[in-house]
């Protein structure tokens, strides 16, 4: 992003409170109830005020604009930019902006969203060295296929199978895959109770 207004975007919706970094790390979710509520409620009246042509700015801009907008997104569940964050997703690179889609799509949570996660998962996973976002995405997944009622995942995460060899290939907070459903599912159950 350039220029005076991609600045004062960057101002606007990434620097308060730090909240890339929040995101980044999603440490607003450690927080006492009343700074996550209060955290939450920012980011929920930003992404309601946040216009089309802001969003497509900050998705234009670096991981920080990025992901910022993800957030953005899925807290004000914007449908239109479900082809953007598959094409993101897509291009496998979500490092550090994979918090942010993961969140999004387990948002929109339709069977097109699950696809796009699940088709990042694929190629990701087998790429042992590769330690970036995919336990989000996994949980992204998994949340979806539940509250839609349909398995797909089950090739991923059946023992020995690609979760399993990824996950022991470095260091993971936990292998278990409810784990990462357990914390996606606290975003969306957060901006959920703000709807």
């Amino acid at each position: 992003m350039s220029g005076t207004d991609a600045g004062d975007l960057f101002t606007r919706y990434c620097l308060p409170g730090n909240r890339y970094k929040k995101l980044l790390s999603a440490s607003f979710m450690r927080a006492d109830h009343e700074q996550v509520l209060e955290f939450a409620t920012a980011i929920m009246g930003d992404s309601r005020q946040a216009s089309t042509s802001d969003l497509e700015q900050l998705l234009g801009g670096d991981w920080r604009e990025v992901l910022t907008a993800c957030w953005l997104i899925g807290f004000a569940q914007r449908y239109e930019f479900r082809d953007e964050l598959h094409r993101l997703i897509g291009e496998g690179d979500a490092r550090r902006t994979g918090k942010g889609i993961a969140f999004a799509l387990a948002r929109f949570c339709q069977p097109s969203d699950a696809y796009a996660l699940k088709q990042y998962l694929e190629r990701s996973l087998g790429e042992l060295q590769n330690r970036g976002n995919q336990p989000w995405c996994l949980g992204a997944l998994l949340h979806i296929e539940r509250r839609l009622g349909a398995m797909t995942s089950h090739d991923l995460i059946v023992p020995g199978g690609l979760w399993d060899r990824w996950s022991a290939a470095g260091f993971l907070e936990a292998a278990d895959p409810s784990h990462w459903e357990r914390e996606v599912a606290g975003w969306v159950e957060l901006a959920e109770s703000l709807d």
